[in-house]
């Protein structure tokens, strides 16, 4: 059994790994599978910072969100850390205000992404993993009133589930050209007049920001 006070060999603390393991995959991991992630935790870390785009519906219409990932990588197996994500398209839609009428209001969707990834098959170029992520946040309805000003329709707390699974292409280095397929779950505190429940896919250029960094800063430290 694993436990989250596990430290690796080199003196620095898994437990952070370990506790978004057991956290994100409660019931869905074997025993060997958790075993073989243990295994890579105890390797030396190193941290990573990469661009996150990706493809999903809301209310049957195609929509792009766009965010930025933090935190450390493990042999490149095992990925774990933090984000952040916001709906980039525009979800607009007519409804009902007192005083108003109808008016054209638009979805906000903004969420802190912790996440977890492990990549189960590695070869050359080639790297296909299930990566997983929370989104804890909030979304809005909002309109603009008779003055022109921006108000709140509908307020709510949010809380989303996202597990993928994702195949890349490494090349120069630095970039990846990567593909994927999930679904999100939603749980949200007040009623958005949206299903944002649906398939989410990923498709695009990955960009290892953390590495490009310590490529540029090489040179000037010798």
């Amino acid at each position: 059994m694993i436990h989250p006070n596990v430290s690796n060999r080199n003196g620095r603390p898994a437990s952070l790994g370990m506790a978004v393991l057991l956290w994100v995959f409660p019931f869905a991991l074997r025993a060997q599978l958790i075993d073989s992630i243990g295994l890579f935790l105890d390797e030396p870390r190193r941290f990573t910072a990469s661009l996150d785009t990706r493809g999903s519906f809301i209310s049957n219409q195609n929509v792009r969100l766009i965010g930025v990932k933090g935190g450390f990588e493990h042999a490149g197996r095992v990925r774990y850390g933090i984000g952040y994500s916001f709906l980039l398209t525009p979800v607009e839609k007519e409804r009902q205000v007192d005083g108003l009428g109808a008016v054209n209001t638009r979805l906000r969707l903004g969420y802190v992404t912790p996440y977890f990834s492990y990549a189960f098959f590695l070869r050359g170029h080639w790297e296909v993993s299930i990566p997983v992520q929370v989104g804890i946040g909030g979304g809005s309805l909002v309109y603009e009133d008779a003055n022109g000003r921006k108000q709140r329709l509908k307020r709510a707390f949010v809380v989303l589930y996202e597990p993928a699974m994702t195949v890349q292409y490494r090349f120069l280095e630095y970039f990846a050209l990567s593909g994927g397929w999930g679904f999100r779950l939603t749980m949200a505190t007040a009623e958005l007049d949206e299903s944002l429940n649906a398939p989410i896919y990923l498709f695009g250029l990955k960009v290892f920001l953390g590495d490009l960094v310590r490529a540029v800063r090489a040179p000037a430290e010798q």
